[in-house]
């Protein structure tokens, strides 16, 4: 049987990686659009704060509960067969 943490740790590994991916997505993409008033608005860290404010809170909601249904998932995949072994 697979430990908690054998589970969750490649999980949280691929969640950091796509979180960092996607910030960069993010980021570029909102500099590449039309000039916007705010000259403080056109540099990296502007856009690095707002994505970690209004993307990461949301991010680490999706991964606890993607870790949530995988350690349900497993759990029940292993009581079903660990009852068929018995029987």
């Amino acid at each position: 049987m697979f430990s908690k943490k054998t589970l969750i740790l490649p999980t949280v590994g691929v969640w950091i990686i796509a979180c960092a991916l996607y910030g960069y997505y993010y980021v570029v993409t909102t500099l590449a659009l039309p000039e916007p008033y705010d000259a403080y608005a056109r540099n990296w860290q502007f856009q690095l704060l707002m994505f970690s404010i209004f993307r990461i809170p949301l991010l680490v909601v999706a991964l606890l509960l993607v870790i949530v249904v995988e350690l349900i998932t497993v759990d029940l995949l292993y009581t079903k067969k660990a009852a068929r072994v018995q029987q």
